[in-house]
C-alpha cells in the first residue's frame, strides 16, 4: 500500500471513530461507576430540615449546601438522595401539611458566605422525591424560604434573596395560587434587595411578614444592608403592604429573621441587622416593637445564621441555632446555651426542625451535619449517616492502597485509605489539620509528612509517625508589604532532580500569596521567588474598612490580589505556573528570576479580564500543551470557561460546549490518553473523549448530574480518577484503562472485546475493620479482581456467555454477561465452576449449602477468555500472575490448589455416591412406594446414608456433622483461605479420602 493510502485509511478510520463519538453520551460507560468514601463524620452544610410524621415514623427531608436532598423513613437513623439529576444546592425546603409526597424545594443556599453555590430554581415532587419537576424561578438562584397555605394547599409563597454577586430583577417575595404552575412576584423592592424571610400568621392565613435585604458580594468585599433592606407586612394576602418601622432600628438595615409564635401568634421575635444589632419583640402582630436584651450569638453573623424557631406547643420556649445552640425559657428575654452531656453540635448553624407531635425531638443542622436531641437540645447526638462532605482540594499518595487527603469547608483536613477492610468507614476518616481545610500536599517522597492549609494561608507540616504539626507560614521580611494570603491559598510539591547535602533526592514545596515562595526542605524555611504576581490593585485590598456591611466581617474570606494556583513543571523545575484571583497568569522558564503574564492571550480567546485562574493544568504527553480554567462568577457571570495552548501559553483557544453548566475549577488531561478529558464544573463533571471537541455530562457514573466538582486527581499507578466534589465527599472511578480503550476503538463494530490486563494474585484487606457501631455511612471498597470489559454496539437482547479455558483448552469456569449497550464489565472471582455436592437433607445455611456455590482459585498461569453473543465467539487472553511482594508465591497457590482440588474431587465423588445409594433405595421399595420396615437391604442402605449425611437436621439451628458435612466443612476452609493449609493440616484431607474409600466399599457390598 502507498504511503498515501495508507494515510488514507488512517485518516478514514479516526473520522468514523471521532463521528461514533459525538454520537454517545456517559450511558456508553455506565458500568464504570463511581464509589463514594464520604466521609459522614464530618458531613457538610445543612441549608434546610423539613419533617413530617407518617404512621408513627418521622420522615425528614435535608437539603445540604452542595450535596442534594437525603429523605429519612425512620427518623434520621439513614438517608438515601432523592434529588440526584438536579442542581445540588439547595436553599430551602417544604412539605405539603399532611402530605408527605409532596415537598417543594428551592434551589441555592442564602447563607451567603464567599464559597456559596448557585441554584436554578424551584422543584416539586408529588410522589415523595422519586420524580421532580421544576415549577419555574429560575433565574432567582438562591431560595430562603417556602410556606405552604395550610388553608389553601394551592397557594406557595417562596422568599428568594435573588443573585449574590449581581443586580438583578429576579428576587423578592413570589406567590403561587395553583400549586407552582405559575408565579406573581407579589412585592419587589429593587434589584439589589431581595426577600430574605417570611412568616405566616397560623390562623389568619392571609397575614404575612416579609423582610427584605440588600446585600451584594464582589470577589473582593461583602456588603450587607443598605436603604432597600426593610420589613414588611401585608393583612390581604400579598395585595397590599406596609413597612413596619415603629420601634425598629433607624437608618440602613441588613437582613432581618422573623419568627412568629404559634402558640400566641400577636408575638413576634425578629433578629434585626443594623449598625447595632438586635431582637426585638412585637406583641401587636408586627404594629410596634420593643428592644430585648441579646448575647453575641443572637446577633452574630446576620448574612450568615439566619434562623429562630418558636416551640410550637410551648409559646415562651424559643430557639437561635447561630454560632451555638441557645434557647429561651421565658419568649425571648433571656438565653441559655447549656448542654448536659452528649456531642456538642457543630458551630455555625443553619436549620432547625422540631417534631410537633414531640416537641422534646428536634433535628438542627449545622455546617458539620445533622444533630438530634431528644431532650429540647440539652443533650444532642450526630447522626453519622450523611456523606455530604464539603471538599475544596484532593489529593493521593502512592502508599498500597493509597490515602486519598483532602479539606473540607469549615471541617478540618482529612487522610483516609481508599479501600478498608469492611469498607470505608467514619472511623477510617482521621483529622489532619484543623480550620476550615483547604488544600493537603503529600511529601512524594515520604507519605508519612502531609501539609494541610486552612483559611487564610494557615499551613502546617504534620509528620504522621509522631503525630506532631508545625506552622510553616512565610512570614513578612523587612522592607516586604504585608502578605496578602488568599482563604484558599494553595500549598504544592514538585519534583526536584537536586539531591540534599548527604546525597538523598530533594523536592520543592510552594506556597503563595501575592509572592510566590519555594521550600526545599519541607516548609523550615522559604525562599521568595517572584515579585508581586497579581495587578496589587489597591482598591481591592480594603477588606479591613469596609468588609462586611452594617455589621463588618472579615475573616480572610474576601482576601484578594493573591496566588490562586501554583503548578511545577513535573519534567523540568524551573517552569512554574501561577494564577491569581484577579486574572494573571504568570509563567517563569527560570525558576522564578525573571516572569512573564500570559493572560492577555486568554482574554482574547473571549474569557472576560481578571478572571480567576482557577486551575492550570500541564498536558503529561505534550510539553507546550497547557489548560487553564477560570471563574468569573464572583462578577456574576457562571459561564464555563476553559483555554488550551498548544505553544506554551503564547496563544489560547477556548474550549466551549452546550453540555456546559457552572463556572470551572478543574480540568484534567488523561495522563494516557490525550483524547480523555475531565472537567469539574460547580454544576457537573464534563468528560470528552475527543480531546475537547465534543463533552458530555456524567449522568450515568453513580454521581448527581450537577455535582459540585472541585478538583480531580487521577492516580499515576492505579489509574483512577479521585474526585473532590463540595457537597457529596470524594467519589473515585477505578481504573480509567477501559475508556483508553473505547477510545481508540471503531465504535461501528457490533462487538469489541478489549484486551485483558494481567492479575497478580491478591485480595482485599480482612481486618483489623471498625466497630459496627462507629461505622457510620460506609463506602464502597475498590473491587479486587480480574475484570473482563466489552463493547455492544446496540443494546443486547440475547445471552451474553463468557467461558474460561484452561491450558489444556478444557472450560473451568462460565460467566454470564450484561447486555448494556456500550461498555460492558464482568470480574472473574479467579475460580472455577463450583462441585456437584450430594443431595439431600435440610442443607439451608450449612457449610453444605455454600460447598455447591464456591469454588477453588485457579494456580498461576495463562487463560483463554472466549465471549459469546449474537451467535458469534470473541477470545482474549489473560495472564494470572504470582504475586511475592504479597506473599503469593507461584508454588504456595499451585499448593491451595490442589488442596482444594482434592476436597472439589472428594465432593463430586460423594455426590455420586449418595446419588447411587438414594437411586438403589428407591429401586428396592418402589418409587413411591412404602417402606417396608423389615426390609433388610434398604435399612442397611439407609443406615449408610445417615452415616454419610444430615437426615435429622430440620433448621439452621440444630447441626449435625456427618461425612458431608465435615468434607464440606473443610473444602470451604480451602477454597476461603490464601495461603495453602500446612503439611499438619493437609492430613486432614487424607483422612476424609480415607474415610470415603471405607463408606464407598460398604456401600457397594451393600448393594451387592
Amino acid at each position: 500500500m502507498s504511503v498515501k493510502l495508507h494515510l488514507l485509511a488512517v485518516i478514514v478510520l479516526i473520522t468514523q471513530v471521532v463521528s461514533a463519538q459525538t454520537n454517545i453520551n456517559s450511558s456508553y460507560f455506565q458500568v464504570m461507576s463511581a464509589r463514594a468514601l464520604g466521609p459522614s463524620t464530618m458531613s457538610g452544610r445543612i441549608t434546610s430540615i423539613e419533617g413530617i410524621n407518617v404512621d408513627g415514623q418521622v420522615n425528614l427531608y435535608v437539603g445540604a449546601a452542595g450535596g442534594g436532598i437525603w429523605k429519612s423513613q425512620n427518623g434520621g437513623q439513614s438517608f438515601s438522595p432523592v434529588f440526584d439529576k438536579y442542581c445540588q444546592s439547595i436553599g430551602a425546603l417544604a412539605i405539603e401539611p399532611g402530605n408527605a409526597k409532596v415537598v417543594y424545594a428551592g434551589t441555592g443556599e442564602s447563607n451567603t458566605r464567599n464559597s456559596v453555590s448557585i441554584g436554578d430554581g424551584l422543584y416539586k415532587t408529588t410522589d415523595g422525591g422519586s420524580n421532580w419537576q421544576k415549577i419555574g424561578l429560575d433565574s432567582t438562584e438562591r431560595i430562603s424560604k417556602i410556606i405552604i397555605d395550610p388553608s389553601d394547599k394551592k397557594t406557595i409563597w417562596v422568599a428568594a434573596p435573588g443573585p449574590l454577586w449581581k443586580s438583578s430583577p429576579h428576587r423578592g417575595l413570589y406567590k403561587s395560587v395553583d400549586g407552582g404552575k405559575n408565579w406573581t412576584k407579589i412585592l419587589y423592592v429593587n434589584a439589589e434587595t431581595g426577600c430574605a424571610d417570611i412568616a405566616m400568621h397560623p390562623q389568619k392565613t392571609n397575614v404575612m411578614l416579609a423582610s427584605f435585604w440588600q446585600f451584594r458580594r464582589k470577589p473582593y468585599a461583602f456588603n450587607s444592608g443598605g436603604p432597600g433592606s426593610g420589613l414588611y407586612k401585608t393583612e390581604d394576602g400579598g395585595k397590599s403592604w406596609i413597612k413596619l418601622t415603629n420601634g425598629l432600628p433607624e437608618g440602613d438595615l441588613g437582613r432581618i429573621v422573623v419568627s412568629i409564635n404559634p402558640s400566641k401568634p400577636a408575638e413576634i421575635l425578629a433578629i434585626v441587622e443594623a449598625k447595632v444589632p438586635g431582637l426585638y419583640i412585637s406583641e401587636d402582630e408586627g404594629a410596634s416593637w420593643k428592644k430585648l436584651a441579646a448575647t453575641e450569638n443572637i446577633t452574630a453573623r446576620p448574612f450568615y445564621f439566619s434562623t429562630l424557631v418558636f416551640d410550637p406547643k410551648d409559646s415562651k420556649r424559643v430557639y437561635r441555632p447561630a454560632f451555638d445552640f441557645e434557647y429561651s425559657i421565658d419568649g425571648g428575654y433571656s438565653w441559655s446555651n447549656t448542654l448536659i452531656g452528649g456531642v456538642e453540635p457543630h458551630s455555625d448553624q443553619h436549620a432547625l426542625w422540631i417534631n410537633p407531635n414531640n416537641t422534646d425531638m428536634m433535628f438542627v443542622g449545622t455546617d458539620g451535619g445533622v444533630y438530634e436531641s431528644m431532650n429540647k437540645g440539652s443533650t444532642w447526638q450526630f447522626l453519622n449517616s450523611l456523606p455530604v462532605g464539603q471538599f475544596y482540594h484532593v489529593n493521593t499518595d502512592n502508599t498500597v492502597p493509597y490515602h486519598v487527603y483532602g479539606g473540607l469547608q469549615d471541617n478540618n483536613s482529612w487522610m483516609a485509605p481508599n479501600s478498608s477492610p469492611g469498607g470505608v468507614t467514619a472511623a477510617d476518616w482521621r483529622v489532619i489539620g484543623e480550620g476550615d481545610g483547604f488544600w493537603v500536599g503529600v511529601n512524594p517522597l515520604n507519605p508519612k509528612i502531609v501539609f494541610s492549609e486552612s483559611q487564610g494561608g494557615e499551613m502546617n507540616r504534620i509528620d504522621l509517625n509522631t503525630g506532631l504539626s508545625f506552622g510553616i507560614q512565610p512570614k513578612k521580611m523587612e522592607g516586604e508589604e504585608a502578605y496578602r494570603w488568599n482563604w484558599n491559598t494553595p500549598i504544592v510539591t514538585g519534583s526536584s532532580t537536586k539531591k540534599s547535602a548527604d546525597g538523598k533526592p530533594t523536592y520543592n514545596l510552594y506556597t503563595g500569596a501575592q509572592y510566590l515562595f519555594k521550600s526545599a526542605d519541607e516548609g523550615r524555611n522559604w525562599v521568595r521567588i517572584s515579585p508581586d504576581l497579581t495587578t496589587n490593585n489597591k482598591q481591592k485590598q480594603q477588606q479591613s474598612e469596609n468588609s462586611g456591611g452594617i455589621t463588618g466581617d472579615n475573616t480572610s474570606a474576601e482576601n484578594h490580589c493573591t496566588i490562586f494556583t501554583i503548578v511545577q513543571d513535573p519534567a523540568n523545575e524551573q517552569i512554574i505556573w501561577a494564577g491569581t484571583d484577579d486574572g494573571n497568569l504568570q509563567l517563569t522558564i527560570d525558576g522564578g528570576k525573571t516572569w512573564k503574564n500570559k493572560a492577555a492571550g486568554i482574554w482574547k480567546a473571549g474569557v472576560p479580564e481578571n478572571s480567576w485562574i482557577s486551575s492550570i493544568e500541564l498536558s503529561a504527553l505534550h510539553s507546550k500543551r497547557i489548560y487553564v480554567t477560570l471563574d468569573n462568577h464572583m462578577y456574576g457571570d457562571n459561564n464555563t470557561y476553559v483555554v488550551r495552548s498548544e505553544d506554551g501559553g503564547e496563544t489560547w483557544k477556548r474550549m466551549q460546549s452546550p453540555e456546559f453548566t457552572g463556572f470551572a475549577h478543574i480540568i484534567r488531561e488523561d495522563i494516557v490518553n490525550d483524547q480523555l478529558l475531565f472537567l469539574g464544573t460547580e454544576m457537573g463533571l464534563f468528560i470528552s473523549l475527543d480531546g475537547g471537541n465534543n463533552w458530555l455530562r456524567s449522568k450515568y457514573q453513580n454521581m448527581p448530574w450537577y455535582n459540585l466538582v472541585r478538583d480531580i486527581k487521577i492516580h499515576s499507578q492505579t489509574n483512577d480518577l479521585v474526585i473532590a466534589t463540595h457537597g457529596r465527599g470524594i467519589y473515585i472511578i477505578d481504573n480509567l484503562q477501559p475508556l483508553r480503550e473505547m477510545i481508540k476503538s471503531d465504535l461501528k463494530q457490533d462487538l469489541i472485546f478489549y484486551p485483558v490486563l494481567p492479575f497478580k494474585y491478591d485480595f482485599a484487606g480482612q481486618m483489623p475493620q471498625s466497630a459496627p457501631n462507629l461505622r457510620g455511612w460506609v463506602g464502597e471498597n475498590k473491587v479486587i479482581a480480574p475484570v473482563f470489559y466489552y463493547y455492544l454496539k446496540e443494546k443486547s437482547n440475547d445471552a451474553v456467555k463468557i467461558e474460561i479455558y484452561d491450558t489444556a483448552n478444557k472450560m473451568i469456569k462460565n460467566l454470564n454477561g450484561s447486555g448494556l449497550r456500550g461498555l460492558n464489565k464482568i470480574y472473574w472471582g479467579i475460580n472455577i465452576n463450583p462441585p456437584k455436592v450430594a443431595l439431600g437433607g435440610f442443607t439451608a445455611g450449612s457449610s453444605v449449602q455454600y460447598a455447591s456455590i464456591i469454588s477453588p482459585k485457579v494456580p498461576v498461569g495463562k487463560y483463554k477468555i472466549v465471549l459469546k453473543a449474537n451467535g458469534k465467539s470473541y477470545e482474549q487472553q489473560i495472564s494470572v500472575e504470582a504475586n511475592p511482594a504479597k506473599g503469593f508465591t507461584a508454588s504456595s497457590i499451585e499448593k491451595l490448589y490442589q488442596q482444594g482440588m482434592r476436597l472439589y474431587n472428594l465432593e463430586e465423588k460423594l455426590a455420586v455416591l449418595v446419588d447411587t445409594l438414594d437411586r438403589s433405595m428407591t429401586a428396592v421399595t418402589g418409587k413411591g412406594n412404602a417402606v417396608d420396615s423389615s426390609n433388610k437391604k434398604w435399612n442397611t442402605l439407609n443406615d449408610l446414608r445417615k452415616e454419610l449425611i444430615e437426615t435429622n437436621r430440620k433448621s439452621i439451628f440444630f447441626d449435625e456433622f456427618k461425612f458431608r458435612r465435615r468434607v464440606s466443612d473443610l473444602y470451604l476452609s480451602v477454597v476461603f483461605a490464601i495461603a495453602p493449609l500446612s503439611d499438619s493440616q493437609e492430613k486432614g484431607i487424607t483422612a476424609l479420602e480415607h474415610e470415603f474409600e471405607l463408606f464407598k466399599t460398604r456401600v457397594y457390598d451393600a448393594l451387592k
